[in-house]
């Protein structure tokens, strides 16, 4: 894991979990009095450095409208964030629809916000990248020869680097990665759309958010690259606050977020965070989806995993039905809420 780095003048503080810190100096100065800093926390799709500068412009807005100073935290490992939100170290975040899932069942977080693309679209979809000279034409050279190639997925609390793919690609075809492919890593979406460019990998998991980007920072390994599989359409990234803070905090922050992208300089920060258009005011209910697939993804896994204990099958079952009625349970009691 990188270094998390603190963003004050004249220091650097190495520390272990989290990749980088922001703290608006000026303006802790003035508003220690008034309320106990704020942390955001953001999943690096790229790298943490990037993430912060990119966010830097909407985080020190949110700074000054909350009159407290904001902390600024990303990393690469998903469960670095996730930790993080629920040990209380991040407040506010931005995450995937499957972390949310998580964080939303234990009562610790709820969804407020949803980003929205340039052209207005509310979701995105996962991809399978192969090289354009390489082997793998299509997602049947994958299906029909086992043991041959490499496979780059995503962590594993990605929604469209693992969640997605395994279910419509794997589960549906009746393939075990760790079996099917000779050898299989994980990574982020950059390492891996840079994997398959360079050739490390023949194969990788991706998603339509990234490609612009790609194409206009990378766009040699862009050329090198050919998009073999593509998703049904994912829900947008939720952005999440803990539940913990005050209902006026919560009201405001939703407030700010819904409220950015009006004018000029906003909208422009907004396009550099990946190519986004505005924040939606959403709630838990958009996570259905992916909760769906989530529940019926686990049940398939249990099916073949128990098929010869009919009671192991049982038990399994049994839990995935609680599971399921919890989560019906605290996902309609906001659907009223849905725009």
């Amino acid at each position: 894991m990188d270094t998390l780095t603190r963003r004050t003048p004249g220091t650097r503080c190495p520390v272990l979990a989290l990749l980088c810190l922001g703290l608006l100096g000026p303006l802790a100065a003035r508003a220690t009095d008034r309320a106990p800093p704020l942390s955001v926390g953001m999943i690096a799709a790229s790298t943490a450095k990037k993430v912060i500068e990119d966010w830097k412009p909407f985080t020190d807005a949110l700074a000054r409208e909350l009159q407290t100073p904001v902390k600024v935290l990303a990393s690469k490992n998903y469960a670095d964030i996730s930790s993080a939100l629920k040990d209380g170290s991040i407040q506010v975040a931005w995450i995937n629809n499957k972390l949310a899932i998580e964080l939303v069942e234990s009562d610790q977080a709820a969804v407020f916000a949803q980003m929205m693309r340039l052209d207005g679209s509310r979701g995105y979809k996962s991809l399978l990248f192969a090289r354009k000279d390489g082997p793998i034409q299509s997602l049947a050279d994958v299906i029909g020869r086992p043991g041959v190639y490499s496979f780059g997925s995503g962590d594993k609390k990605s929604t469209s680097g693992y969640l997605v793919p395994n279910y419509y690609v794997f589960a549906r075809n009746k393939i075990e990665p760790q079996k099917h492919f000779k050898q299989v890593s994980h990574a982020n979406h950059l390492d891996n759309f840079l994997a398959v460019a360079d050739g490390r990998v023949d194969l990788a998991t991706n998603n339509t958010e990234e490609l612009p980007r790609y194409q206009a920072e990378f766009p040699e390994k862009f050329a090198r690259v050919s998009v073999i599989w593509e998703s049904p359409l994912i829900p947008n990234d939720p952005i999440v606050y803990r539940k913990d803070l005050s209902v006026a905090m919560q009201q405001r922050i939703k407030k700010f977020f819904t409220a950015y992208g009006r004018t000029e300089a906003e909208k422009t920060t907004l396009k550099r965070i990946n190519g986004l258009g505005s924040f939606r005011a959403s709630s838990n209910f958009q996570l259905r989806p992916v909760v769906d697939l989530e529940l019926f993804q686990a049940l398939t896994n249990a099916m073949a995993e128990n098929a010869n204990s009919p009671e192991k099958l049982q038990a399994v079952m049994n839990g995935l039905t609680k599971r399921a009625a919890r989560l019906d349970t605290v996902l309609n009691a906001t659907r009223l809420d849905s725009p």
